[in-house]
């Protein structure tokens, strides 16, 4: 009966989990798992899952911004609206106050804590 050499079996774990980290790089940098596909004027804005296989998006093209129904067989577009491309967000608006960052509102916290 043959021992088992650990340092092979590291190294095949190692191989495995380098092929996993490829393959993962590539999926991201090719597919709508976080690649812009060379797309600019494209771009996801919102997405709510509604169950597994169902879910609504909201997707900016050009001067529309469209929502559409995805389904595991089927795309609906379910509304368009025009957008003024010089518009600003709709998270912020022009009087609106900057967030504090966490290390702001962290500090604050700590700070009231030792009060």
């Amino acid at each position: 009966m043959e021992s088992f050499d650990p340092i092979l079996g590291l190294l095949a774990f190692l191989f495995v989990i380098g092929l996993l980290l490829l393959t993962l790089w590539f999926l991201k940098s090719k597919t709508a798992l976080g690649g812009t596909s060379g797309k600019a004027n494209l771009r996801i804005i919102d997405t709510l899952r509604i169950d597994p296989k169902n879910r609504v998006c909201v997707v900016t093209y050009g001067d529309k911004q469209l929502l559409l129904g995805i389904s595991a067989s089927n795309i609906t577009l379910l509304d368009s609206t025009e957008v003024d491309s010089l518009e600003p967000d709709n998270n912020q608006s022009a009087n609106a106050q900057p967030k504090p960052g966490f290390k702001d509102q962290l500090g604050t916290l700590l700070g009231q804590g030792k009060n």
